[in-house]
């Protein structure tokens, strides 16, 4: 498959991470401006508007915060773009989770400023990679912006880490797990063929897999005690800085990629169906249908255990999907017809098709 990326965009080019780190939210935006927009949504600035006021004001900085609800699109980006321009501000902030992070960096490219990144869940990589999956206002996929900067730096608080809903947590965990899945389909160890830096992101993606797989009962059980362990830790850099550099590195070559596409596809298609459900809830979905493909339908059962024990989708009417023969085909046209299918090799698009008829049975679980 080719490459889709020329660069090896790394994602940060600072990644701080503690308990307390909020507070360094005034000296890191000191590295690179003198005044910031902070942008957020309801929950996320309620959670960390007075810490990162604080802090700003320590640092001696002028800021203004601004509350955004809707989805990562271009015409609200534009509109805050302006804005700080208009009144002098020179970095842009995003406070959030995986939305906001990646509209700060929308945000920040219309405005040519500096861009830092404050989540406040590990559901995505998005504070960390240097690209925002865009949308309508209305919440259906319109691509992907990639950017030619660097995010300035990622602040990633541990103790807000430990706080998050456990929705939000095991939506990264599945995020991150897809990386190792859909590069591994195409890749054989024994090759010495592949473009450059896909080897290194297959080690990074199966080692983050097998910490992922080992640790993340432990670590669900020490937040729930309220203790943030060398593992949980391990467990936040991994889901943000790791996941977001296996990205960067793989440069989009040679993957499969069938959970991403499944979620593009339910994006497209059901946006407002599928509104209620977390980017990385509906690549979770998609990964069953990935595992199947790989020939590896046994590894679901982990997946589905662990998605069931803590009530998450496991089935594609799980996250709004209508379950009818017209709604797999449209399944089937779009994703056979993407870079994650060679639609051109027969075999392929038999295989992808059975692995549909699996994806569907599992609504009868």
């Amino acid at each position: 498959m080719p490459i889709y990326e020329e660069s090896f965009r790394i994602g940060s080019g600072r990644y701080i991470q503690g308990k307390g780190y909020i507070s360094k939210c005034g000296d890191e935006v000191k590295r690179v401006g003198t005044s910031a927009i902070l942008i957020g949504d309801d929950t996320s600035l309620n959670l960390t508007r007075e810490k990162i006021a604080d802090s700003m004001t320590a640092a001696g900085l002028k800021y203004e915060f601004i509350v955004h609800n809707g989805t990562c699109n271009d015409e609200a980006a534009t509109k805050i773009a302006s804005y700080a321009k208009e009144k002098g501000y020179d970095v842009i902030v995003g406070v959030g989770g995986g939305v906001i992070m990646d509209f700060a960096k929308v945000c920040a490219h219309f405005a040519d400023m500096p861009v830092i990144n404050i989540p406040t869940s590990s559901a995505t990589c998005a504070a960390y990679t240097p690209l925002s999956v865009r949308y309508t206002p209305e919440g259906k996929t319109v691509g992907t912006m990639h950017f030619e900067n660097e995010v300035n730096a990622v602040i990633a608080d541990t103790e807000i880490m430990a706080a998050q809903p456990v929705r939000l947590l095991l939506a990264g965990v599945f995020d991150s797990l897809a990386k190792f899945l859909e590069i591994k389909h195409r890749y054989n160890e024994k090759d010495e063929s592949y473009p450059l830096g896909l080897d290194y992101a297959y080690v990074l993606s199966k080692r983050s897999y097998d910490f992922i797989v080992s640790k993340i009962q432990k670590c669900l059980d020490d937040i729930k005690k309220g203790e943030i362990t060398e593992d949980f830790e391990t467990l936040i850099f991994t889901l943000i800085a790791v996941t977001g550099v296996i990205s960067g590195i793989a440069r989009g070559s040679n993957q499969t990629a069938l959970g991403h596409k499944f979620y593009e596809t339910t994006r497209f298609f059901f946006p407002e169906e599928s509104k209620p459900y977390l980017h990385g809830e509906i690549v979770g979905v998609g990964l069953l249908l990935q595992n199947h493909f790989n020939g590896e339908e046994e590894n679901n059962t982990f997946l589905i255990n662990l998605m069931k024990k803590y009530n998450m989708p496991f089935k594609i009417t799980d996250v709004g999907v209508t379950d009818s023969t017209e709604v797999f085909e449209k399944y089937y046209e779009k994703i056979s017809h993407s870079s994650a299918i060679n639609h051109q090799n027969k075999e392929e698009c038999e295989k992808f098709r059975q692995s549909l008829l699996y994806f569907r049975n599992l609504n009868k679980e």
